[in-house]
């Protein structure tokens, strides 16, 4: 059976449908979440979308973010938990449900190449722009109600994922996407303006500590920025206020790697590391290595230790694959 729409039929016939997306979740994991939660209650399904409120960042903008319930209060009525945008068990943000998979049909849709298939059923597309844009593909064969409050989540969702329709995983058929969105009403003057060129100061403040830290290794040939605990805490932002700022040592000329570590909470025990990569390197296959995962040119990681050794294990890494020996040049 075609893999979309045995998802489409998977949730059509079930009663009650939990929504969970990844740790730390960017505006295609909360934007196809919110959009997903929206179409089906649209059907009469009950729905229920796990979410913190505080990880939203820029995405809060969206209309109908109220409906986001906090992970901790997860339960297991659900008869079939619907992943999103989640590449492996492992990140999904409701501890409940990571721990207690074998509980629910769980339902997986994401366009990550690292996705092993953990759900009972699996709609994986390596090479869509987003999971926002499958979404919308699900939507349009299932004849789901787009209304506007959809609309604009997916275009959130798609937006983010594809830098605004600039980056390689743009296809043909995002564009098309775009415009049927556009023809729903989308605001995106609005949504534009909000998630790219609007920010708080607080936001700004943390920016320049980013700005700080930036480093260049291997004859620049790796970017990287780092922010610890400190720089959150002082500033007042969260996790989510720093979603993009991989884009920092991205933006450098001649870097052939980014690589952004934080750890944004003092009670943190461990190291982020969010990487990006320029044709022939593969961001993925750095993230692989820490355990981590992602696409070829956008992947992300978790280390077990402070930033100050994460960077080093980075390093040590990058060293073999730039042919590096000793340790990294800096700025």
């Amino acid at each position: 059976m075609n893999a979309m729409q045995e998802a489409i039929d998977a949730l059509a016939a079930a009663e009650r449908i939990a929504i969970a997306t990844h740790v730390g979740p960017d505006g295609d994991a909360s934007g196809s979440s919110l959009a997903m939660c929206l179409m089906l209650r649209g059907c009469g399904k009950d729905v229920r979308a796990y979410l913190r409120q505080g990880d939203l960042g820029a995405p809060a903008v969206m209309e109908g973010t109220g409906l986001f319930l906090d992970p901790a209060s997860a339960d297991f009525s659900a008869d079939t938990l619907l992943c999103l945008d989640c590449a492996s068990s492992s990140r999904i943000a409701v501890p409940a449900f990571r721990d207690n998979l074998g509980r629910f049909r769980v339902v997986n849709v994401d366009h990550h190449e690292s996705n092993n298939g953990f759900g009972d059923v699996n709609f994986i597309v390596p090479d869509a722009s987003s999971t926002g844009e499958l979404v919308w593909q699900m939507a349009l064969a299932a004849g789901w109600k787009i209304d506007r409050a959809a609309a604009e989540a997916l275009w959130v969702a798609i937006v983010t994922d594809t830098g605004r329709f600039s980056y390689s995983c743009t296809r043909p058929s995002t564009l098309e996407c775009g415009a049927d969105l556009l023809r729903r009403g989308v605001r995106q003057d609005f949504l534009n303006d909000e998630l790219f060129s609007q920010m708080d100061l607080r936001v700004m403040r943390l920016r320049t500590w980013a700005y700080e830290s930036l480093e260049t290794w291997f004859d620049g040939r790796v970017a990287t920025i780092a922010l610890d605990a400190d720089a959150y805490v002082s500033t007042g932002c969260k996790k989510a206020d720093s979603e993009d700022f991989v884009d920092i040592p991205r933006a450098v000329r001649g870097a052939e790697m980014a690589v952004f570590f934080y750890r944004s909470r003092p009670d943190e025990g461990v190291t982020h590391i969010s990487v990006r990569a320029r044709k022939p390197y593969s961001a993925a296959a750095l993230a692989k290595t820490f355990g981590g995962g992602g696409h070829d040119l956008a992947a992300g990681a978790t280390l077990e230790c402070g930033v100050a050794e994460a960077a080093n294990r980075v390093r040590a890494a990058l060293a073999a694959v730039f042919n590096q020996q000793g340790p990294a040049q800096g700025r």
